[in-house]
C-alpha cells in the first residue's frame, strides 16, 4: 500500500485507491482505515473467487480506467502514467500490462505475452520488449483496464475460480476487435504465488491451472483444425505432464471435462460475437 500511495502522489492526473477487502477476519481492513485514510475500502461479506472479488472492485471503481493489482505486489512510483496514455492514445485499446518482475526486483514474472499452437497443443510464452507493443493478455495482477470494455465484457468470468482468467478476459476482448498492450516502462515487483501458494499449495495450483488451461480452449478456440487437433492430442499432454512429475496438471485437465456443458454454451456466444478469428487474433497479438 505505501508503494501504491506514493505512486498516486507521483502522477499529475486524478487518482483514486479502492482497495478489496475480500472478507478478511486479520484486522487489515481496519490497519488500513486507520493508517491510509484516503484509501477507500469495499468490504465483502465472504471470501470469495478472486475473480468474483476483482469484479466486484472493478465494478464498484469511478473511473475510466481501472488499475488492478495484486495484494502481493509493490510498484514503482512512476508506473500509473505509462500505462494510462495507451487509452488517450488509441481508443480501440482494451488493457495495459505491467513489466512484472519477481522479488528480487531482476528476473522477469511476466511481460509481453505471445501465444500459438504446436502439436496440437496451446502454449503461451512471455518475453521482454524495450517498447510498448501488442501482447496476447496482460497478468491481472498489474494491468490497467477500459472500464466500459470491461464491463460489456461481462468482467472477468467467475466461473474460472483462478489462473487463466486474464487471458480468457483479454482472448475474448482480441476477439471483439480490443487490443492489448505491453507497456516496459510500468514495472511492478511480484512476490509469486505469495497468497495462492498457502491457500491452494503447489499441487492445487497445478490442478487448477491445469483445468482452466482445459476450459479456456473447450470455450474460447473456435477455429475446427486448431480446436480438433487439441482434443486429439490432449491425452497425449496428459501424458506428458504426468511424465515432467505434473500429475496435478493432468487431474485438472480430466476434471475439466465434468464441467464441459457450461463452456460449450460460452463457446456458442463467442461464435455470435467474433469479428476476428484465432488466427487473426494470435497473429495480431503476438506478431
Amino acid at each position: 500500500m505505501p508503494s501504491v500511495i506514493r505512486a498516486v502522489g507521483v502522477y499529475e492526473g486524478e487518482c483514486k485507491v479502492l482497495l478489496i477487502d475480500n472478507g478478511s477476519s486479520d484486522g487489515s481492513a481496519e490497519y488500513v482505515w486507520v493508517n491510509f485514510p484516503g484509501v477507500k475500502i469495499l468490504s465483502l461479506a465472504d471470501n470469495f473467487s478472486f475473480t468474483k472479488a476483482i469484479n466486484k472492485g472493478i465494478s464498484a471503481a469511478k473511473g475510466e480506467v481501472v488499475i488492478a493489482l495484486n495484494n502481493d505486489v509493490i510498484v514503482e512510483k512512476d508506473f500509473i502514467a505509462p500505462l494510462v496514455k495507451h487509452f488517450s492514445e488509441d481508443k480501440n485499446v482494451f488493457a495495459v500490462g505491467a513489466k512484472m518482475l519477481f522479488w528480487d526486483r531482476k528476473t522477469l514474472n511476466f511481460g509481453r505475452a505471445a501465444g500459438d499452437f504446436q502439436y496440437g497443443f496451446f502454449r503461451r510464452t512471455i518475453h521482454d520488449s524495450p517498447d510498448a507493443v501488442n501482447s496476447l493478455y496482460a497478468c491481472a495482477g498489474g494491468m490497467a483496464l477500459a472500464k466500459d470494455k470491461f464491463l460489456k465484457l461481462g468482467g472477468f468470468d467467475e466461473d474460472y475460480e483462478v489462473y487463466w482468467e486474464d487471458l480468457d478476459l483479454c482472448y475474448r476482448a482480441w476477439r471483439r476487435g480490443w487490443s492489448t498492450v505491453y507497456e516496459p516502462k510500468a514495472v511492478v515487483y511480484h512476490k509469486f504465488h505469495g497468497t495462492n501458494l498457502s491457500k491452494y499449495k503447489q499441487s492445487g495450483i497445478d490442478c487448477l491451472s491445469g483445468e482452466n488451461y482445459t476450459l479456456f480452449v473447450l470455450k474460447n478456440i473456435l477455429d475446427k483444425g486448431l480446436f480438433w487437433r487439441h482434443i486429439f492430442f490432449t491425452p497425449w499432454l496428459m501424458f506428458l505432464t504426468c511424465l515432467k512429475g505434473r500429475p496435478a496438471f493432468a487431474k485438472g485437465m480430466f476434471q475439466a471435462f465434468k464441467r464441459r456443458g457450461v463452456f460449450l454454451k460460452k463457446r456458442a456466444l463467442e461464435k455470435r460475437c467474433s469479428p476476428m478469428s484465432d488466427r487473426e487474433i494470435l497473429e495480431a497479438a503476438s506478431g
